[in-house]
């Protein structure tokens, strides 16, 4: 069921995309020659007007024959290649936007139908909803367990709700000598930020030696004890490896979903370009791949974690890969729709045309390289699993 929902998502996306190029070329007066749904092999096709409507049997992505875009010109004046660059352009960005749009509608959505948002102390939204008593309810979920922690091996569960916190004060030995339970709903602090002080120390507390997670999951209540430990943290603190969503539930109207869920999505936007910034600094000058960076593979298990929080966050997630593909396929790369872009300004500016052949080859050798990559990730994803 999560490999089909995942599938559904990226189907969703792409087809979102592939449509933004179909209506800027339609608007713009340029024949499109195919619309298909997913890859070869061809199940069945229909014709409407010029346009041939195809459905094959990979449900993956899909794409857009637009005419003359990569030659085969039989119609001059519906044709690609014959528009001005300004039109080329607004064809060729067309799919990016239509991401970017989806993105903002998709987290709007979320934030109406949830009437969740971020805990945040320092979060004016919080404060403005806490002074005037419209907070609800609060919950404390899983978000993820970093692997090879002491949580991974335990049997908490990414997408739980988090009930209960006591820090454990043991014995040498191990025994719990006493636990002091933690209402962090009171605390100025953040969840993590307390069980990392907890089994780290500060100035004004004492350190436990271990935290008990009293957590629900598909309404089935447990337990589980953590002890803290060295080496999964670039900060050489203890940890124990979870990363937690708090969230307050909120009566929003919905203009304040709407000014919640933009500033939500450009935010996203502008972490999404800077992870892609990173990414490619590491790959082009370190000769390294991010281990944040997860493909297919990565990517359903993702979902399973996000659909167990619920389908406010599912919406959220799509949104966020939508905002993915949007600046990915505009970086100027050949094969990208970015690089198509740099194509078509090289010819408005130098008066030069690009032969076919060459761009065949430049997007051909790009197509390739991005393949590779996707390769290493997947090889990269498999091996996580294992290890």
């Amino acid at each position: 069921m999560i490999i089909i929902i995942f599938i559904i998502i990226l189907l969703t996306l792409v087809m979102i995309h592939e449509a933004g190029h179909f209506f800027a070329a339609k608007i713009s007066g340029v024949r499109v020659d195919e619309f298909a749904f997913g890859f070869p092999p061809k199940l069945f096709s229909k014709k409407f007007g010029e346009t041939e409507y195809i459905f094959n049997a990979l449900p993956i992505g899909g794409y857009v024959k637009i005419h003359g875009e990569n030659g085969g010109d039989t119609d001059p004046k519906r044709s690609f290649v014959n528009k001005n660059p300004f039109v080329k352009i607004f064809i060729l960005a067309a799919g990016v936007i239509m991401n970017i749009i989806l993105a903002y509608v998709l987290i709007i959505l979320a934030t109406y139908l949830s009437h969740d948002i971020q805990v945040n102390n320092k979060d004016d939204n919080y404060k403005k909803f806490l002074s005037e008593g419209r907070i609800k309810s609060e919950q404390v979920f899983i978000a993820e367990l970093l692997p090879n922690s002491p949580a991974s091996q335990s049997v908490l569960k990414s997408g739980s709700e988090v009930l209960d916190l006591y820090l454990n004060e043991e014995s040498n030995s191990g025994l719990v000598l006493s636990s002091k339970k933690i209402n962090f709903f009171n605390e100025k602090r953040n969840v993590a930020e307390i069980i990392s002080e907890a089994l780290n120390g500060n100035k004004e507390q004492k350190i436990y030696q271990s935290i008990t997670l009293v957590f629900k999951n598909k309404d089935l209540i447990s337990t589980s004890t953590l002890a803290g430990v060295y080496g999964l943290s670039k900060e050489k603190k203890k940890v124990v490896g979870i990363s937690f969503v708090e969230t307050s539930k909120v009566k929003l109207t919905l203009l304040e979903s709407l000014n919640i869920g933009i500033e939500k999505t450009n935010t996203y936007i502008y972490l999404t370009i800077l992870g892609f910034k990173e990414l490619f600094i590491n790959i082009f000058l370190n000769g390294e791949l991010s281990q944040n960076i997860a493909g297919p593979i990565g990517m359903v298990s993702m979902v399973k974690s996000v659909s167990d929080m619920g389908f406010n966050y599912l919406l959220t997630f799509a949104a966020t890969l939508s905002i993915s593909l949007a600046i990915f396929n505009i970086f100027p790369f050949p094969a990208l729709d970015g690089g198509r872009i740099v194509f078509v300004l090289y010819e408005a500016i130098t008066r030069r045309k690009i032969s076919e052949k060459w761009q065949t080859i430049l997007h051909g050798t790009g197509f390739s390289i991005l393949i590779f990559l996707m390769l290493l990730v997947t090889v990269k994803d498999i091996l996580k699993i294992f290890n």
